[in-house]
């Protein structure tokens, strides 16, 4: 599989993924409807999880195999690997935070020193309490994580042991799940605690290894079957888990089960196999542009309702319905990412350049 294309139906998957979360914060909330209260819009922190996965695991692997062939030591990589992280993660993460941080908003100077160390998942883990417009951070905080210690563990086995890793990630990653559940009882530690999610970015990281060096398993999960009976089977699972309220099952399960949904999504949209009006709205501009600034709408939008109320009546605005709500405060934080990616990620993300990989994708 060619890993030096860009890959938009991924960017596509990007948007729905940051799209979905939107909607479980600004809006499901606000649903009656008992379906549609309880549907899985905040999984689209999943998708990410399994896509990152995949990615950081798929570049590492084959750039291992490139360096090595090229006679390059293995420390050059993680060099390049975590220069091009902080490049990409950390600007306007901690140009954010300091910026909340001079104009005291709300509870950041509180939670200055777990944000500023990428803990804040650990501190919801211990307390086991919303952190108001920064509970989004527990999923950077795991991510970060995961780039800091993923990297050593990959690079430093042979790769016919990688699979093993990977599966006891997973395997261990559910086992500390239910730990944390029925020892704890704290469900942000069984679903923020890095390891609770190790078992997503674990998907990801299988199927990297699949996509590697094995594709003839590959060829035959691409059939889109598989993808129609997962995703149907997802839709009973989550129908029983709901009517029967199996919480155990589900705080350990539900979550594991959407990721390999996930991993077969993205299986599908890295073969460019969307077709039809699904490939139109993937690939359409908007969308794949809203995929490339993704992080940036992912970690601006849960300021957005306060400055926008904050802003709104100074301008003589006033919104009073919530579906008209969640349009004007996409589009602002549209604004504030397409202006945050022009002026600041994007000249940033140039200077990678100058530490490329040898072999990459959507990275």
């Amino acid at each position: 599989m060619n890993t030096e294309k860009h890959i938009l139906q991924l960017d596509g998957l990007r948007f729905f993924a940051v799209l979905a979360v939107m909607i479980a914060h600004w809006l499901q909330w606000q649903w009656s409807n008992i379906i549609l209260a309880k549907a899985p819009f905040v999984h689209g922190v999943i998708l990410f999880f399994v896509l990152s996965g995949f990615l950081i695991t798929r570049i590492l692997l084959d750039n291992k195999e490139k360096y090595i062939a090229a006679g390059l030591k293995i420390r050059f990589l993680i060099r390049q690997f975590y220069i091009r992280r902080f490049l990409r993660i950390f600007p306007i993460y901690y140009l954010l935070l300091f910026f909340l941080y001079f104009i005291d908003y709300k509870n950041t100077v509180d939670l200055f020193p777990w944000l500023i160390t990428y803990t804040s998942n650990i501190y919801q883990s211990i307390y086991n309490t919303y952190v108001e417009d920064f509970n989004h951070f527990w999923s950077l905080a795991v991510e970060e994580q995961f780039y800091l210690f993923w990297p050593l563990v990959i690079l430093m086995v042979k790769p016919a042991k990688s699979i093993t890793v990977i599966m006891v990630t997973i395997i261990l990653s559910l086992l500390v799940r239910s730990y944390l559940y029925f020892e704890i009882g704290h469900w942000m530690a069984t679903s923020y605690f890095t390891l609770s999610c190790m078992h997503a970015l674990g998907i990801g990281a299988l199927l990297a290894y699949l996509t590697m060096y094995k594709m003839n398993i590959v060829e035959k999960l691409s059939n889109p079957v598989w993808l129609y009976l997962s995703i149907g089977l997802y839709t009973i699972h989550f129908i029983i888990k709901n009517k029967y309220e199996l919480n155990a099952y589900s705080e350990i399960f539900d979550e594991f089960f959407f990721a390999m949904v996930s991993a077969l999504i993205i299986l599908r949209a890295l073969k460019n196999n969307f077709k039809g009006l699904l490939k139109y709205i993937l690939e359409s501009k908007f969308v794949v542009y809203s995929g490339k600034i993704s992080y940036g709408l992912y970690v601006y939008h849960m300021f957005m309702p306060t400055f926008f109320y904050y802003l709104a009546p100074k301008i003589g605005l006033s919104i009073n319905n919530k579906y008209t709500a969640f349009i004007a405060f996409y589009f602002l934080t549209f604004i504030v990412a397409h202006v945050s990616w022009m002026l600041i990620e994007r000249p940033l993300n140039s200077l990678k350049s100058k530490v490329p990989y040898l072999s990459q994708v959507n990275r």
